[in-house]
């Protein structure tokens, strides 16, 4: 869910209680994005919340848009995760967001779909409108994540909007089932948890998808080891497609389990046919031919993301669920 990051803002805050209650952040720019995001204009918190795992805020915009921001400073430099226009809660806003759903075109009739990652719920409340033969699962490991969407974000679970909560890998891990497409968007306030890039994760990811499935990840093209990323699913996916996303500094990876020789152009072709029976609003075959790369080269200096073992002695310990 990690988005671009704002730029240096003047804060004021009132702090009764030993906590923030109220803020007001006023923005200075304005960042190109499809479309224009809320960042740009005042924000007011409604409601804060430090979980075990991270300081949980949501803001209200003057202009009628709510964020949801993980651990934040609240300087500028805070990531939007989550963002939701009131007025029409079901539109995804983020770029991000939006460049995710070209994994859906290239799936014959989704059915089932996992999200590693809830957030503001913004890509389940889409999926659910947009497919209504589908049904979409959520591993989210921060339970008060759950409550927030709920609370906040219009998010409601029924037999088709289904949150398991607990760790993502360990979810995909001990699963049985098989799914259509599995969408990652795991972040925390600055980076993508390291136990959910490496080879031996993604190996589990690829065991889970159905045949002619698909799973898209969203990275952070700014992250330092974005290219080790890129190259560890590489060597367990015989099929990657990159598309930047615009207006952010975000990357969708496409990645197929079986070969399918799909151009950029071929899958546009599928986003049109795929928007005359599920309209999306995105345009989405612009957005694959403007954003898709025909090819891309992994810098030879990019390494392998492994489970801490002996070929591999120096990387984070494997996570465990908490």
């Amino acid at each position: 869910m990690k988005h671009r990051r704002w730029p240096r803002l003047a804060a004021i805050c009132d702090t009764p209680a030993g906590r923030i209650s109220r803020l007001l952040l006023r923005a200075a720019f304005c960042a190109l994005l499809l479309p224009l995001p809320a960042a740009a204009q005042d924000a007011e918190v409604i409601y804060e919340v430090r979980s075990r795992y991270q300081l949980i805020t949501v803001l209200d915009t003057a202009n009628g848009y709510r964020q949801l921001v993980f651990d934040g400073r609240f300087d500028g430099t805070d990531a939007i995760q989550s963002e939701m226009k009131l007025a029409n809660p079901d539109e995804p806003m983020l770029s991000y967001a939006r460049h995710m759903m070209a994994a859906l075109p290239v799936v014959d009739r989704p059915r089932r779909i996992l999200v590693v990652g809830l957030g503001g719920a913004c890509i389940q409340r889409y999926l659910r409108k947009l497919l209504p033969d589908a049904t979409i699962e959520t591993a989210e490991l921060d339970p008060e994540i759950r409550n927030v969407a709920a609370k906040y974000f219009f998010f409601k679970e029924d037999a088709r909007q289904v949150v398991h909560l607990g760790d993502g890998r360990a979810f995909i891990e001990r699963s049985k089932d098989k799914y259509d497409i599995i969408f990652l968007d795991a972040f925390t306030a600055t980076s993508i948890p390291y136990h959910l890039t490496t080879r031996e994760f993604l190996q589990a990811l690829k065991d889970r998808l159905a045949e002619g499935g698909v799973a898209c990840a969203n990275l952070w093209a700014a992250e330092t080891n974005y290219w080790d990323m890129v190259k560890t699913y590489s060597t367990v996916f015989p099929e990657l497609h990159v598309v930047d996303c615009a207006g952010s500094t975000n990357s969708i990876v496409l990645a197929m389990p079986a070969k399918m020789a799909l151009t950029v152009q071929a899958w546009a072709d599928k986003a049109a046919a795929f928007e005359k029976t599920h309209p999306t609003a995105l345009d989405l075959p612009q957005l694959i031919l403007r954003g898709a790369a025909a090819t891309t080269s992994i810098p030879d200096t990019a390494r392998v993301l492994l489970d801490k073992g002996t070929d591999n002695p120096g990387a984070p310990q494997r996570f465990t669920s908490r």
